[in-house]
């Protein structure tokens, strides 16, 4: 469930393309660091090839830097992941219980298969912690989307590698433009965990070209703080570092 939060490829077409590698990524980091605050929706898409089970679900998001965010499930199954950045709250309705995780301030990619939506917070630097490189097997999409592909320079547990979509126009959409469609985990055994990023509305840049200007459109910290139901069960479990 943990490493359920990243994204669809694509079918891809021709290798043909203006741009070279560094220039997407450097469009990549550079819309991403001035972006403050955003939501949206999700479709998600986890292919579990060892037990030859597809899984999907719908959902919502929140975020805001530094590392806050909210992921709200309305299928298969309703569940909330919360975190203010230090905490992470699972919280599963079904079963009655919170799983609660203390995150370390150091813990970089370690354990991106346990924290939902990580992979957001390193994309303002995409070289500090992968090699970055053209996707495999296809390079572009049907709609002439690029797509890189991230490998862990050092050894995650439940990563192998992260598939990147990024808009065609990237280059010329405005600094605010959400810099990426969607997003596919792969681990060693073949599983895929596939999200797509839809309805991304920036609610705040850095540079101040979208500002929060009314209360009800910003994201104040307190909807990144959980309390949970009293009659659910609080587990606390250790997050699992990578060796």
């Amino acid at each position: 469930m943990f490493a359920a939060l990243i994204c669809l490829v694509l079918p891809g077409t021709s290798r043909s393309w203006a741009l070279t590698l560094d220039d997407v990524v450097a469009k990549i980091e550079s819309n991403y660091k001035n972006i403050a605050a955003f939501k949206g929706s999700f479709k998600q898409k986890a292919t579990l090839k060892t037990l030859n089970k597809v899984q999907e679900g719908l959902g919502t998001l929140l975020y805001k830097k530094p590392n806050k965010f909210k992921w709200q499930y309305t299928k298969p199954t309703e569940q909330e992941i919360t975190s203010d950045g230090k905490t992470l709250w699972i919280y599963l309705p079904e079963n009655k219980q919170v799983y609660i995780y203390e995150l370390a301030d150091n813990q970089g990619i370690g354990n991106e298969g346990q924290i939902p939506g990580n992979i957001l917070s390193n994309l303002g630097d995409l070289g500090k912690d992968f090699n970055v490189k053209w996707g495999t097997p296809l390079e572009r999409d049907a709609q002439g989307n690029y797509i890189i592909e991230l490998v862990p320079k050092n050894p995650v547990a439940n990563i192998h590698d992260i598939l990147l979509v990024i808009p065609r126009d990237i280059t010329t959409n405005p600094s605010s433009a959400f810099p990426v469609i969607a997003s596919t985990v792969r681990d060693a055994y073949g599983n895929t965990t596939n999200i797509e990023f839809t309805n991304i509305e920036i609610l705040e840049t850095l540079d101040g070209t979208v500002k929060a200007k009314k209360k009800a459109r910003g994201l104040p910290d307190s909807i990144f703080t959980y309390t949970p139901p009293a009659d659910v069960e609080i587990i606390k479990p250790p997050l699992t570092r990578s060796k």
